[in-house]
């Protein structure tokens, strides 16, 4: 049987419609294909520093250090890695460790 796809309503700004519109365009796909595309290249792999920072909403750095102020910093950048893989890859950590 094959896995339904979610739908979500997702609100856009008239400029990134018109850039989503012409990356689909481009790649000869549907804008929801291409947003999809965008998104699992997103996820696949582990941003870099800088990449983090453009993406985390702000005050996300000091709110997370309220709430993890007993973590050192090894342990809160272990976190960050794990929180960005994939449900599967994240399973196979805790089965690796388990």
């Amino acid at each position: 049987m094959k896995e339904q796809p979610y739908k979500y309503m997702v609100r856009l700004p008239p400029a990134m419609r018109d850039q989503i519109r012409e990356s689909a365009r481009l790649y000869r796909r549907s804008m929801n294909s291409d947003i999809v595309a965008r998104l699992q290249q997103t996820f696949s792999g582990l941003p870099d520093s800088s990449e983090i920072k453009d993406i985390e909403p702000p005050l996300h750095g000091q709110l997370e250090g309220l709430f993890r102020r007993d973590l050192n910093a090894d342990e809160e950048t272990l976190i960050r890695a794990y929180r960005r893989m994939s449900a599967k890859k994240q399973e196979a950590l805790k089965n690796l460790l388990g």
